[in-house]
């Protein structure tokens, strides 16, 4: 493990052209259980800065409400030489802010959205990665080896500012870590790049959600931990990781591995695993030439409702993986994320903290396949994105 690799990774990026023109995303998935219920539930904690230097003292906001229009126009379209679409016509901007998004990937699952102008964020300092808040509450903090903080927006909060993008509901958080597996190098591009710094991540806290406790441990966190930073996101945009995996083959937990999926990159999915010290990394955007095909779709409902069906098959001339993962419908959550070009545009994604599945991993040998492990998956981070653009 290359831990200043990995420290550079986990580094603030928003240099040059990307302080204007570009985003940084942290992103923390872990699982807690429920002192109430026992319920097992899937968490996110993600730190998005977009665009810092645009607006640094205060925050804007693409999807605020923004007519603009001076009195002129409206003696104008009250007279009727000017139209009332005209009128009424959005101007568009370019966001600029440091957004706290949290929620839970569940039933009942929601996004919780706090924003600061990025004068409140500090970089690289007391030891802090990154740290961002107010002296009203909301907080959150990046360390090497933890997350601490707290969200909360009320009914009251969104009806005054529907542009916040998120639902009601408060949660606080206070979690240690420690990254257990790493897959590099990186994806890099002009565009875009992602670490997965922290494929498997052994979490332990407290996290209070919307006045409910739920207990984080290391045996059963099944924390996932990577970050993505350029100039504009992946479209569309897939995501599988797992590192809660059973051997079909022996009926043994697999302890020591994991794996992750993301893209689209170049047109491809960089497919990275992990099993039991062994790793294979297709990166999207290296050297080793390999082919990948996947898709997102709906299955048919049954009586189990409805679910969606993540499907990614990868082969070169040594290897061939397949993962198919299953996630119902009702347990998952839809999140926003504005862009960084502005005009509106709007990253959709739904996902998942529960969602199953089967991964085969085969080795060519001459023209057959022969099968070196088949594994359950379980507590499955799956989600699926694409970008929006406004209605005109």
């Amino acid at each position: 493990m290359d831990l200043n690799k990995i420290s550079r990774s986990k580094r603030y990026k928003l240099a040059g052209l990307l302080k204007k023109n570009g985003f940084d995303r942290w992103r923390l998935v872990t699982n807690g259980v429920s002192t109430e219920t026992g319920e097992d539930v899937a968490f996110f904690i993600e730190l998005y800065i977009v665009n810092p230097m645009l607006s640094p003292s205060e925050c804007v906001l693409g999807f605020k409400d923004r007519i603009g229009k001076t009195d002129a126009d409206l003696q104008a379209a009250l007279a009727g030489s000017a139209s009332e679409k005209a009128l009424l016509t959005q101007n568009f901007v370019h966001p600029s802010f440091v957004m706290v998004k949290v929620g839970k990937l569940a039933k009942g699952g929601k996004q919780i959205n706090a924003y600061f102008p990025a004068k409140a964020l500090k970089t690289d300092s007391d030891n802090n990665v990154v740290k961002v808040g107010t002296s009203e509450g909301n907080t959150c903090t990046i360390t090497d080896s933890g997350m601490v903080g707290s969200v909360s927006v009320s009914r009251d909060d969104l009806i005054e500012t529907p542009e916040l993008m998120c639902n009601p509901g408060t949660m606080v958080w206070n979690l240690h870590y420690t990254l257990e597996e790493n897959f590099f190098p990186n994806y890099r591009s002009k565009t875009i790049n992602w670490s997965c710094f922290g494929a498997r991540t052994s979490v332990n806290g407290v996290i209070t959600f919307d006045g409910e406790t739920y207990s984080v441990s290391k045996n059963c966190s099944y924390g996932y931990f990577d970050k993505n930073w350029g100039r504009g996101f992946s479209n569309p945009f897939l995501h599988l990781s797992s590192s809660n995996l059973t051997s079909n083959i022996s009926g043994k937990k697999l302890l020591q591995s994991c794996f992750a999926v993301q893209g689209e990159f170049n047109k491809k999915q960089s497919v990275l695993v992990s099993f039991e010290g062994k790793k294979l990394e297709f990166h999207a955007g290296g050297f080793r030439k390999y082919d990948v095909v996947y898709e997102c779709t709906q299955m048919p409902e049954d009586d189990d409702g409805i679910k969606l069906h993540w499907s990614v098959s990868m082969n070169d001339r040594k290897y061939y993986i397949d993962i198919d993962v299953f996630c119902k419908t009702d347990v998952m959550c839809v999140r926003d994320y504005e862009a960084p070009e502005g005009g509106r545009k709007v990253l959709k994604v739904i996902g998942g903290g529960s969602g199953i599945g089967e991964l085969k991993l085969y080795r060519r040998v001459k023209r057959s396949l022969e099968l070196i492990e088949d594994v359950h998956i379980a507590n499955c981070l799956c989600e699926y994105g694409t970008i929006e653009l406004p209605q005109t």
